[in-house]
């Protein structure tokens, strides 16, 4: 009796909405039924599902896996048939090709991987099928059940592939549809969720379908776009996600509110905050820049991270237009990726930072290094008890290492300790849910000196400080901290001795306040290297002009001789 009344309630519904969607105008209706279940699939299915998915999906599919209390976002439970990417409308279940194309490419910025590199075609589609028996609420082979494709339209620009020749990049949309797009999301207000600038710092207490925590995207990182399906610089991407909405989640769905048109305008919009980056093929993620070049800087290093000696290319247009009036080289920004511990104790699988942007300068005559370090945390912390924090981790015995040899990537060992800067700092007058400021947040900051020799050894240094803080700002879900240290110190048992022209070994941690991360709870880097670029000799400037001269006289001279040589044989005084 209660399946009946359910089905009566359902045909009602649906006769509601559809005559509804014809009301509309320019309302387009394209029902059809969903793709059934293939039977003769299931037993296949079945035990690629339960030697593969089970440990986050869980045994009945309903994202309680072993794993699932350890990931950020949760494990999608199927038993209400709400799948996020999918080419149907809002509310509707998915294409069997929606749900084929998540298995195989995986959700990108997620725990869930792409089983394209694991599983055959056939596996991929028989698991497909055995999931859609998992749905409780409902039925794909429901007779009441119907399923809108929705159209998106074609993109409307031509685009260019850029200088990395293997990937489309989607370069060459023009400025204008990038605007226009800008005017739309501010008409929208898509800010309120995503932040004026589009890291995902607008609302902090969103919450999935099932109570569970969950963020906005962060377009800024468009690799970690849940439906980027490996292909991040795709405008089709965000049309998608707009047009259907992300079923069992805040996003909405965009479709009678914003022409198809405009929904491509704000992909040009979005997909022009991504910066440009060779992406690794296997991680789905910004290939690592293992090299952290330390720019040569004749002039004094500025100590104001907006001033425009340290902005680089991929930053915000307007400052980087500021920044054509420097007479220097724009400083270059290095990729560095970041993963949670999961050597030890509260093992951490969810680090709400997957990565750093490091740059650096140096200056011969201060005989002192600086280091930018930049990331995209939504939201900080706001009580002392658990503070954000970054480090840069070095050799503290740079001298005796041999070779290729570092510490231990975490806090070093007894033969090999290491040298900590750490920055532990909290925004002031900060409220997450308050109006973003137009210049950022001050932070209160200081830093902590360690020496590490392994996990249960880390003491802070008893010698004088000789790291400093020169900046830092959290503006619009980016912490920005400026590291200051001189090249050489007294304290040589416990400092890294930083050398010129000479590859260092250096590493980097993080600790998210607001994830609650503290002491081996946190993000961390393996080892990459450093090196201070070497210095300019004035020769450069001189030998260059010296060489061109000399190089005319030479031809000159030759061009004389060969003209000489042949009116002497014209006038025969040369055999």
């Amino acid at each position: 009796m209660i399946n009946q009344m359910n089905k009566v309630w359902k045909r009602l519904l649906f006769l509601a909405v559809l005559t509804a969607a014809f009301a509309l105008p320019g309302a387009s209706w394209a029902a059809e039924k969903p793709d059934a279940v293939k039977k003769d699939l299931l037993e296949k299915g079945k035990k690629v599902y339960f030697k593969r998915c089970v440990w986050c999906h869980g045994v009945e599919g309903a994202g309680d896996g072993p794993s699932a209390d350890r990931l950020f976002t949760r494990p999608r439970n199927f038993n209400q048939g709400t799948f996020k990417i999918r080419a149907t409308d809002s509310g509707h279940l998915p294409l069997e090709s929606d749900l084929v194309l998540t298995v195989k490419n995986g959700l990108p910025g997620s725990a869930m991987p792409a089983w394209g590199e694991v599983l055959n075609e056939d596996e991929i589609v028989a698991v497909v099928n055995f999931v859609k028996t998992l749905l409780v609420d409902r039925n794909f082979d429901d007779a009441d059940e119907e399923v809108e494709v929705q159209q998106f339209g074609e993109m409307p620009w031509k685009t260019e592939a850029g200088p990395l020749k293997e990937q489309n990049l989607f370069l060459g949309v023009p400025q204008e549809a990038i605007d226009q797009g800008r005017e739309v999301f501010i008409k929208n207000k898509c800010f309120e969720c995503h932040g004026g600038m589009g890291r995902g710092d607008g609302n902090p207490t969103m919450k999935d379908d099932w109570g569970f925590p969950i963020v906005a995207a962060d377009w800024q990182q468009c690799w970690n776009f849940r439906g980027s399906r490996r292909d991040p610089y795709n405008p089709f991407n965000i049309v998608r996600t707009i047009s259907t909405g992300l079923n069992g989640t805040p996003m909405p769905n965009f479709r009678e509110q914003i022409t198809v048109e405009d929904r491509w305008k704000i992909a040009a919009f979005v997909n022009s905050l991504c910066p440009r980056k060779k992406i690794d093929k296997l991680t789905n993620k910004p290939i690592n820049d293992f090299l952290i070049s330390s720019m040569y800087t004749k002039e004094a290093v500025a100590k104001k991270i907006d001033d425009p000696m340290w902005q680089a290319p991929d930053d915000d247009p307007k400052l980087v237009k500021r920044a054509k009036d420097y007479p220097g080289t724009l400083n270059k920004k290095h990729y560095i990726g970041m993963a949670g511990q999961i050597t030890r104790g509260d093992r951490n699988f969810k680090p709400k930072v997957d990565n750093l942007w490091v740059s650096s300068r140096w200056n011969p005559e201060e005989k002192a290094v600086y280091y930018l370090v930049e990331y995209h945390n939504r939201f900080l912390p706001t009580t002392p008890e658990f503070p954000e924090g970054v480090a840069i981790q070095w050799p503290s015995k740079l001298q005796d290492l041999y070779g290729a040899e570092k510490p231990y990537f975490i806090y070093g060992d007894s033969k090999k300790p290491v040298d900590v800067w750490k920055a532990v700092l909290l925004p002031k007058d900060y409220n997450p849910t308050a109006p973003p400021k137009d210049d950022g947040f001050q932070l209160d900051v200081h830093v902590e000196e360690l020496n590490g020799a392994g996990f249960d050894k880390v003491e802070k240094k008893k010698t004088p400080p000789t790291v400093e803080i020169v900046d830092s700002v959290f503006k619009q879900g980016r912490v920005k901290i400026l590291f200051r240290r001189s090249l050489e110190t007294a304290n040589k048992d416990t400092d890294v001795q930083i050398p010129s022209e000479k590859f260092i070994p250096v590493s980097f941690m993080q600790w998210s306040g607001v994830n609650k991360e503290k002491n081996e709870h946190m993000a961390i880097s393996t080892w990459y290297y450093t090196i201070l670029e070497p210095t300019i000799p004035d020769s450069i400037y001189y030998m260059p002009p010296i060489m061109a001269v000399t190089f005319l006289v030479l031809e000159g001279w030759l061009v004389w001789m060969t003209k000489r040589t042949r009116r002497m044989y014209d006038e025969g005084k040369v055999n």
